[in-house]
């Protein structure tokens, strides 16, 4: 099973990520691991060969947990921080339609933007409305193409209802 989890930074992403692995692996007989992002700035390329070469073949008997997508985050902070979108009229339906499960997290506007002294990528704070904007779009977008979206608020869900069909 492939599972990504997306949304803005502060979201509780990385969080629930390492969760889901622990609460998937005391199944001795599972197998779940934590995919990170890549990071910022990589070029279509390495985005590319990265999930071609993380995302498990349909059926298999593991999960991975992304925490974070390379395609969803291009579509996000590319247009907007980076003035680009690598991925523009390229069809990523064939990497999509192996993601068995898109968990959208979002706690909240105020708990969003309560960044405390956490580190954010230049332009994240001054951009914050329009991020969150764009990833709520791409949640509804993503669920009205028939994929399997579930939203997640860390302050008031169990992470384990996540996983219920």
């Amino acid at each position: 099973m492939n599972i990504v989890i997306f949304g803005c930074d502060n979201t509780g992403k990385t969080t629930l990520a390492s969760q889901l692995v622990d609460y998937l692996n005391e199944d001795v007989d599972y197998v779940a691991e934590a995919i990170h992002s890549l990071g910022p700035n990589k070029t279509y390329d390495e985005m590319m060969t990265f999930m071609q070469e993380k995302l498990l073949p349909v059926n298999s008997k593991h999960t991975r947990i992304f925490d974070r997508f390379p395609f969803i985050e291009e579509s996000i902070y590319g247009p907007l921080l980076r003035g680009e979108n690598k991925f523009v009229g390229v069809n990523v339906k064939d990497l999509l339609d192996k993601v068995d499960l898109f968990v959208y997290c979002y706690p909240g506007l105020f708990t969003i933007l309560n960044w405390g002294d956490r580190e954010q990528m230049d332009g994240v704070k001054e951009r914050a409305f329009e991020l969150i904007d764009a990833y709520n779009r791409l949640a509804v977008q993503l669920k009205s193409n028939g994929y399997n979206v579930k939203e997640y608020n860390f302050r008031c869900d169990d992470f384990r209802r996540l996983l219920d069909d």
